[in-house]
């Protein structure tokens, strides 16, 4: 359904009588369509024929065989795109959940290495033995890739 279809709709409601309407049949066997807070009828049939009183009555009702079609038509298209868009929702929804429970863990476990990286780039921590035999990568680094990863912060 287009804009100008949908305008064209709500044009002819705004120019029809008020409703509710209601329906009944006279003595006659003609049927009457009216509001019952009004004192006339909206639309009258006899002899198969029919009278409205006003002109948007009449383009109401005679449009009222395409237009029902077409906005039950539209209220379904919206009706299914809603219950995707609350389907993707609930997809996205879970997985921000588990975006953020996984943020929280990398950065437990980041807090955890820059812990252990400010462990081994403290100066403070290592001990030179003077009479090493054989010296070991960790002596001679002495926490200086430590402190690297962390920008150069560490204990010095």
């Amino acid at each position: 359904m287009n804009q100008e279809q949908l305008n064209a709709i709500k044009e002819r409601v705004a120019k029809a009588t008020l409703g509710p309407w209601e329906s009944e049949e006279t003595a006659e066997g003609h049927i009457d369509i009216f509001n019952p807070n009004e004192d006339y009828a909206v639309c009258q049939t006899g002899n198969e024929t029919y009278d409205c009183l006003n002109d948007g009555d009449t383009e109401f009702i005679k449009h009222a065989i395409t237009d029902v079609p077409v906005l039950v038509a539209e209220v379904e298209r919206l009706q299914k795109r809603l219950e995707q868009t609350e389907k993707c929702y609930e997809i996205m929804e879970k997985a921000t959940f588990k975006a953020s429970e996984m943020l929280k863990e990398t950065k437990n476990e980041n807090e955890r290495l820059r812990e252990t990286l400010c462990f081994y780039g403290d100066l403070s921590k290592y001990v030179i033995i003077a009479h090493m035999n054989k010296e070991t990568d960790l002596a001679v680094d002495l926490g200086e890739k430590a402190r690297q990863a962390l920008g150069g912060v560490a204990h010095e």
